[in-house]
């Protein structure tokens, strides 16, 4: 699908490295589909062309080979104003013929097994145990334990007799901007209350801090939860909100910017924490906030994303023990703002990702801490001279020095001759390691996925030098190093 936005002041959807790289370099040969509306936008938004049959026109010459928008009327008219010949279109169909054909959606061979979907199997696949239990698994894998000061968590069900569960989202399990309809719901407070009535331990609920409700419960509690994020659509109402424009600063969807990466409730975890130090934050949102005073001060702080209908039991399982986390972070999460290049500035060279950003963030790519400790030992590779065309073997020992059973998600950066970068992931692998226990971790990295792209020779080619092999938890926690030859 190609973007929104002009590169090099040509809109993606007619750039001409839609035929010249991604189909000619690179061998491309399937759906080339323009985003919802761009179409439309050449005319009304660009203003590259005064008509849309123009507009369809350079289209179809681009490589387009499916619409996402109201097309047929333009592309008719260019088709009989001679703009567009149908061995044109003839020749981009083909590419959506193809993915039809290797995904089976032509066959109707009983071999095909997408044939029998709905026919034979007639149970909905959402209301089975095994679904269900699939999709809880998943929300627990994705929760990623920013912060655990002092051990706070797991909550101990022996101990803990009384739980303030505050915050708007704790009642709640939002969908994001782009997903689909969860056949169930269960909620952060719901999955609280399914462990605390099995375990005997009270729970009060206060959504806000409205006349101190808030401080005063979390002053009657053992420990205090307090759940918070963004609300994915950018309005308190499902569409509500005018397209392009949101109600909070921090927070954003398609078309909508963030201006800000303060967290909006962070006042009310202030107040909590001030009644009961005792505080967990469950943050659950769809991008990173800068939350400083919260990681300097609350003990516990953990992330999931919107949108699962397991999310409850998610929070549960990881807040009482019964799943230690291991998830990781999947951006940097920055201090401040002032971190940040322009909003207009697509270089990633000055700045952006944990590839380039050179200074301290809060949460480094690939953060996320275990109710368990690992150590690292033992790396070996396949060979010290690595050429075009082979595959290094890494191997390293995983070891949980801890006292729990849990997943460690270990991770393989590069540092590659002659690049600016300061490092680049090129594998990792969750592993499951038993307390006191030792794995042997193995990863394959091709040389082909060391390249960097000359400019002079127009290509991708595999820098001649030292690279160095690093290996850790995280980009920010790196335990093994080694030195390989690239030739």
């Amino acid at each position: 699908m190609t973007a929104y936005n002009a590169y090099n002041g040509i809109p993606c959807t007619i750039s001409p490295v839609l035929r010249n790289v991604l189909q000619k370099e690179w061998g491309f040969d399937g759906i080339i589909i323009t985003d919802g509306g761009a179409f439309q936008q050449l005319k009304n938004t660009h203003k590259t062309f005064d008509n849309l049959e123009d507009a369809a026109q350079a289209c179809i010459k681009a490589g387009t080979t499916r619409f996402l928008d109201d097309y047929k009327a333009a592309l008719k008219n260019a088709f009989y104003q001679g703009k567009v010949t149908e061995k044109e279109l003839d020749e981009n169909i083909k590419g959506n013929l193809r993915v039809m054909l290797r995904l089976g959606l032509l066959d109707d061979d009983d071999a095909n097994p997408y044939k029998s979907i709905g026919i034979k199997d007639t149970i909905d696949p959402w209301s089975k145990e095994e679904t269900r239990q699939l999709a809880r698994l998943a929300a627990n894998k994705s929760a990623v334990l920013l912060k655990n000061a002092d051990r706070l968590l797991p909550l101990d069900k022996k101990a803990v007799k009384r739980i303030a569960v505050i915050g708007n989202r704790a009642d709640v399990v939002l969908e994001d901007w782009y997903c689909g309809t969860p056949p169930y719901k269960v909620t952060p407070l719901d999955g609280l209350k399914e462990v605390a009535g099995r375990e005997g331990i009270e729970i009060r609920y206060v959504k806000d801090n409205k006349r101190s409700a808030a401080e005063d419960a979390a002053a009657w509690a053992d420990v205090v939860v307090v759940c918070l994020g963004n609300e994915p659509t950018c309005s308190p109402e499902w569409g509500k909100s005018p397209w392009g424009q949101g109600v909070i600063a921090s927070e954003g969807r398609e078309d909508v910017d963030r201006t800000s990466l303060q967290l909006e409730q962070e006042d009310l975890v202030k107040s909590v924490y001030k009644s009961n130090p005792n505080t967990v934050l469950v943050l659950i949102s769809s991008f990173p906030y800068a939350i400083n005073w919260s990681q300097q001060h609350v003990p516990s702080i953990v992330h999931f994303t919107q949108s699962c209908q397991e999310l409850g039991h998610a929070v549960a399982d990881v807040l009482f023990g019964d799943y230690n986390p291991a998830g990781r972070t999947t951006q940097t999460w920055v201090k401040s703002i002032d971190d940040l290049p322009h909003m207009f500035d697509y270089d990633i060279r000055n700045g952006r990702t944990y590839m380039y950003f050179e200074g301290e963030p809060l949460y480094a790519f690939g953060h996320g801490l275990s109710y368990t400790q690992f150590a690292y030992s033992g790396l070996k590779v396949s060979q010290k001279t690595l050429s075009a065309g082979e595959v290094l073997d890494v191997r390293f020992d995983v070891r949980n020095t801890g006292s729990r059973d849990g997943e460690e998600v270990s991770q393989v950066y590069v540092k590659l001759p002659g690049d600016k970068a300061l490092k680049r992931l090129k594998g990792f692998a969750r592993t499951s390691v038993g307390k006191g226990q030792t794995q042997t971790v193995h990863i394959q990295i091709p040389a082909n996925d060391l390249m960097l792209w000359n400019l002079q020779n127009h290509r991708f080619e595999l820098p001649a030098g030292t690279m160095e092999l690093m290996v850790g938890g995280a980009s920010d926690r790196i335990a093994l190093k080694q030195k390989v030859s690239l030739r």
